[in-house]
């Protein structure tokens, strides 16, 4: 029987700094609970992390973040339409496995604006990427270049307005309404 790979000690901090940001906001998520969470020694956090708390939060945003660009990237090669439907899904997996405690980690990070001004600045990038990805996408398609800024802007606020909203009515009904709304906006867009 084989046993699946370990992650090392600084890809688990990491993940369940992650995991913490998206259920605790940046101020919210210490050290002590990235190690109480990863089962690290406090001596790990600096060995692995030089920067402290501001670079491995830094990463857990990137991370969090990574796995949405992976979903954007195979979706906006299909289409918009289907990116909506993938992102939904991937979201009815997160809340419905978190019993709704766990949001959007780059959410959380842009939210952090007044205190970690880096963390909400590698949010704003994020969200940049997306959009300007998502845009890339509705432009091949037909869609010209001021719509599909705007279409892509409004597509990443609803998606991510809708898993607020599900976490605060812990109900997946905000993001199937998006879902049903976004999903034929896209499609007449081209």
């Amino acid at each position: 029987m084989t046993r699946p790979p370990t992650k090392s000690p600084r890809a688990t901090m990491v993940a369940q700094a992650a995991d913490l940001i998206a259920r605790k906001g940046v101020a919210g998520t210490s050290i002590g609970d990235v190690l109480a969470a990863a089962d690290a020694s406090r001596g790990s956090v600096y060995h692995h992390f030089p920067g402290g708390r501001s670079e491995i939060l830094a990463e857990a945003v990137l991370y969090g973040a990574d796995r949405i660009d992976d979903g954007l990237a195979q979706a906006a090669r299909s289409s918009p339409v289907y990116l909506v439907a993938d992102i939904a899904d991937m979201w009815r997996r997160m809340l419905t496995d978190t019993d709704f405690a766990a949001g959007s980690v780059v959410s959380a990070a842009a939210t952090a604006r007044e205190t970690d001004p880096a963390i909400a600045d590698i949010a704003e990038r994020q969200f940049v990427r997306w959009e300007d990805g998502l845009a890339a996408s509705l432009r091949s398609r037909g869609v010209d270049g001021d719509r599909s800024r705007s279409l892509a802007m409004t597509t990443l606020a609803a998606i991510e307005g809708a898993v607020v909203l599900c976490r605060a009515h812990r109900s997946l009904e905000p993001l199937e309404h998006v879902v049903e709304e976004i999903g034929p906006l896209l499609s007449s867009a081209g």
